[in-house]
């Protein structure tokens, strides 16, 4: 059985003191809106999968919006000036603060793309959990900060509580959250 977010229905049935197995499915499918509230509001990915991310223009260091990526899944292609894309792999991933910035490698240059939007893709593995793996190897990967976010959001949904998040969550992986500084 695979996660579907940081936790497990068990997990989630736990917490909330749900006795019985009638609500399993519910609560599944509440795992999921909470993985998906938490990576809206925090960039983070519960469940490991492949994203593409989309950017106009070069800058020194590309930020990529989504932790954690798995530095060594990234590829990255550019459309150049005559329409044509072309795959780019002369750079180089760093992972500062949980956040993942690509840069061209050293003595290297970004190429020039063309002039249009949507130019630059990158491809990456973003997430925790790896889907292939075993249940508790899955409870292993997720971050003890993220669970228990997730399980306040899952009884929050359940006990249809009125309001956005939680109050906690905040607290739990609010560190998460980019900051400029």
């Amino acid at each position: 059985m695979a996660l579907d977010g940081p936790i497990s229905i068990d997990d989630a049935r736990l917490h909330m003191r749900v006795d019985t197995r009638s609500e399993d499915e519910n609560i599944g499918r509440l795992i999921r809106v909470a993985a998906r509230q938490i990576e809206t509001v925090y960039s983070v990915v519960s469940v490991r999968r492949e994203v593409t991310f989309v950017f106009d223009r070069f800058t020194p260091e590309v930020r990529l919006p989504l932790i954690p990526v798995q530095p060594d899944s990234i590829t990255l292609s550019y459309l150049d000036p005559h329409g044509e894309y072309q795959p780019f792999a002369d750079f180089r991933a760093v992972t500062r603060h949980d956040w993942t910035w690509i840069s061209p490698a050293v003595g290297a240059c970004w190429p020039t793309p063309a002039c249009v939007p949507g130019a630059i893709t990158v491809t990456a593995s973003v997430g925790f959990v790896d889907p292939e793996a075993e249940l508790q190897e899955q409870l292993r990967q997720s971050p003890e900060d993220l669970q228990q976010a997730a399980r306040l959001v899952v009884e929050h949904l359940y006990r249809r509580m009125p309001g956005d998040l939680p109050e906690g969550v905040d607290a739990l992986v609010g560190h998460y959250r980019y900051l400029r500084l």
